[in-house]
């Protein structure tokens, strides 16, 4: 089952080591390459279980007035290759916040701390960027009762996590979800701070003009630790 759009929700995690910048100056006089930088390095994600690999990694770059985000004004992207996180990056010469996100297999996007990089005119800027794999609070299995054979033609799953403090709703306030390729016996994972969370599965007609929720389980998120919760969804109509 393919992406919805507009349901992708962003997290940002503390965890993140960027080696030293090393500049290498460009030449004097050359006025053209000046109005531009070079970003060149390696992007790697620590701390994974063995054999995990993410869906895909990139590098994200805010101008340094900008909060950094994942739609931060004036952004730049970068591709690192998948296989060795080998990066070169050629950006405006300006004073960058640097850093990296991945996806989930379910879709959610990790994103970690932006770190500041002067503008350097001309230069070539060596520096490897790195992130903790992030330990998901919740994971579990997606189960649909009553549902007619031909339910992957008429809707779409997820499953989403709300604040304790907020009505449970999808799109909820402070939320998170997961969705791409959920369906009814599928797995998922959320990461979410550490509180007080209600998490359910949800579906959606292919026109995306109804929403049914199965009931919330409330459950406690911690640092570094992962809760086991089956959501169920009793089939209500599209």
């Amino acid at each position: 089952m393919g992406v919805k759009s507009g349901f992708i929700r962003m997290v940002a995690v503390t965890a993140i080591a960027v080696g030293s910048a090393i500049v290498t100056p460009g030449f004097a006089g050359a006025a053209p390459s000046q109005a531009r930088e070079t970003l060149i390095g390696i992007a790697s994600i620590t701390g994974a279980p063995t054999g995990w690999l993410p869906s895909n990694f990139y590098l994200q770059l805010c101008p340094a007035a900008e909060r950094f985000s994942m739609s931060c004004t004036g952004q730049r992207s970068g591709s690192p290759n998948q296989s060795n996180g080998s990066f070169n990056v050629e950006v405006p010469a300006s004073a960058w916040k640097v850093g990296m996100y991945y996806y989930t297999a379910n879709g959610q996007i990790i994103l970690n701390k932006g770190l500041h990089v002067k503008a350097e005119p001309g230069a070539t800027i060596h520096l490897n960027v790195s992130m903790s794999y992030v330990v998901p609070a919740v994971a579990g299995v997606v189960h649909l009762t009553g549902a007619p054979s031909n339910f992957g033609s008429l809707a779409y799953m997820g499953v989403q996590a709300c604040p304790a403090r907020v009505t449970f709703a999808v799109g909820c306030r402070d939320g998170s979800e997961a969705y791409e390729d959920i369906g009814p016996g599928s797995s998922y994972l959320i990461d979410l701070a550490p509180g007080s969370w209600n998490v359910a599965a949800y579906y959606r007609d292919d026109n995306n003009l109804k929403t049914f929720s199965g009931a919330p389980v409330t459950f406690r998120a911690k640092h570094d630790s992962t809760r086991e919760i089956a959501v169920t969804i009793v089939y209500q109509g599209t």
